[in-house]
C-alpha cells in the first residue's frame, strides 16, 4: 500500500512538474527512480529549470556545465550521489536566487543550504550533508522555482 501511495504521489507531482519545466519524461522518471538522486540526473533537473541547458541536453550535459560553473566540486563523480547542500547551491546558481548578506559575502554550498532553509524550500530538520533522494530533488526544485516567481 505504501509503494502504490508513493507512486501516486510521484505521478501527481510529475504531473505538475510537467507544466512548469518541459524536459523529458525519462529523465524526470529516472530521478525519481532514484533512492539516492545522482549529480548528473539533479544537474540536469536544476539546470533545465533555470534555462541553463535546454531539454534535450543530456545529464552528462548538464553535470559539466555545472562542473564548468563551479557549482559542483570537480571531484565529485556524475553518478555520486548528491547532498542536499550541494543541491541548493545548484538550484540557487541555475535560478539565479539572491541570498542574504552571508550568501553574498562567501556564496557556497553552507550559506545555500541556510538560505533554502530559510525561506522552507528545504527540510532544516537533518543534516545539510544527507544524500537526497529523486522525489525530493523534484519537491526543492518546484519550490525554487516557486519562489523565484514561477515561470520567470
Amino acid at each position: 500500500m505504501k509503494k502504490y501511495l508513493m507512486f501516486l504521489y510521484g505521478f501527481a507531482l510529475l504531473i505538475g512538474c510537467a507544466s512548469v519545466y518541459a524536459q523529458s519524461n525519462e529523465q524526470v522518471d529516472a530521478l525519481l527512480a532514484q533512492p539516492a538522486a545522482s549529480v548528473d540526473q539533479a544537474a540536469y533537473l536544476a539546470l533545465v529549470a533555470g534555462g541553463r541547458v535546454d531539454e534535450t541536453a543530456t545529464p552528462a550535459y548538464a553535470y559539466d556545465f555545472a562542473i564548468n560553473q563551479g557549482w559542483i566540486a570537480k571531484g565529485r563523480g556524475a553518478d555520486a550521489a548528491i547532498r542536499l547542500d550541494e543541491l541548493c547551491f545548484m538550484v540557487m546558481k541555475s535560478l539565479d536566487l539572491h541570498g542574504g548578506v552571508m550568501y553574498s559575502l562567501f556564496p557556497g554550498t553552507r550559506y545555500a543550504y541556510r538560505e533554502m532553509a530559510y525561506f522552507q524550500v528545504v527540510n532544516s530538520s537533518g543534516s545539510p550533508y544527507r544524500v537526497v533522494p529523486g522525489l525530493e530533488v523534484v519537491e526543492i526544485v518546484q519550490s525554487a522555482k516557486d519562489l523565484k516567481g514561477g515561470n520567470q
